[in-house]
């Protein structure tokens, strides 16, 4: 696994959003772990543009993203929404064969003042 952070300066966001930027990184990983078969998976947090940028990406399998959301796995639907909570998005690109990136983008104003 290949990590990097870029544009933090050791900044600390507000618990509640670490909380939950680390549970949808940590879901998007168990999945690849789960599902993927992957040989390689990174993982990139930058600070761009006012926004947190969390990018989870593997080489592994991939796979049909209209056909895994209708069959009524939690995973991504409670990453979507604990995204949208925070005011962000979350974006899935995935094909079978394909491999999976799994794109969080956050407002960055919530970082915690005293940290």
């Amino acid at each position: 696994m290949q990590f990097e952070a870029v544009g933090l300066d050791g900044e600390r966001l507000l618990p509640e959003v670490e909380s939950a930027v680390f549970r949808i990184v940590q879901e998007a990983l168990a999945n690849t772990i789960r599902h993927a078969q992957a040989t390689r998976v990174g993982v990139l947090v930058e600070r761009r543009d006012g926004h947190l940028l969390a990018l989870v990406e593997d080489d592994g399998v991939g796979f049909d993203l209209e056909q895994a959301a209708a069959s009524g796995r939690l995973g991504l639907a409670g990453m979507r929404e604990r995204a949208e909570m925070l005011g962000g998005s979350l974006t899935v690109e995935t094909a079978p064969g394909a491999g999976t990136t799994v794109v969080l983008e956050v407002p960055y104003g919530c970082a915690h003042p005293d940290r």
